[in-house]
């Protein structure tokens, strides 16, 4: 809509209402940053958000970081959307600002990888050498500690 077509509208009186198109609550390219995060979020463990907050350059974004320090970035709407995408996904959400970013991502950047821990470095479980095991032994039974005295009765 150009300058003219915009005074003509202001002469007949018409609204600005009237003369913009409504705009969809979403727009494609934030639909489609939504699905990407979910994929992210479905596709790795321990996945946390980080909200980061719009600057001159970028707009408000949600960094995804997974366990191993893999992480995605992308723009949200406002703080209202990516709270909702977090509890949606039933994910934390941090502020960048206050708490600032993992480590681990950090060292994914400079190709430092997390050492896990195989089943087969663990210790063997309680009891796994004897065939009669079934699983871990019995809680322990929390008695009240023996004064000394034959007050108490034998035990059964």
């Amino acid at each position: 809509m150009g300058f003219s077509d915009r005074l003509r509208s202001w002469l007949r009186g018409d609204s600005k209402a009237k003369g913009k198109k409504a705009r969809r609550s979403t727009d494609t390219s934030s639909r489609a940053s939504t699905k990407e995060l979910e994929e992210f979020i479905r596709s790795r463990v321990g996945v946390e958000a980080y909200l980061e907050p719009k600057t001159a350059i970028y707009s408000t974004t949600v960094l995804l970081i997974a366990d191993d320090g893999e992480y995605l970035r992308r723009p949200v709407k406002d703080r209202d959307h990516a709270n909702e995408f977090a509890s949606k996904t039933n994910i934390p959400l941090y502020d960048a600002r206050k708490v600032g970013y993992p480590k681990r991502m950090r060292d994914y950047d400079q190709g430092k990888r997390p050492r896990r821990v195989e089943l087969s470095e663990l210790p063997p479980w309680p009891g796994e050498g004897s065939p009669t095991a079934d699983g871990p032994p019995p809680p322990p039974v929390n008695r009240p500690p023996d004064d000394g005295t034959d007050d108490d009765p034998p035990p059964a």
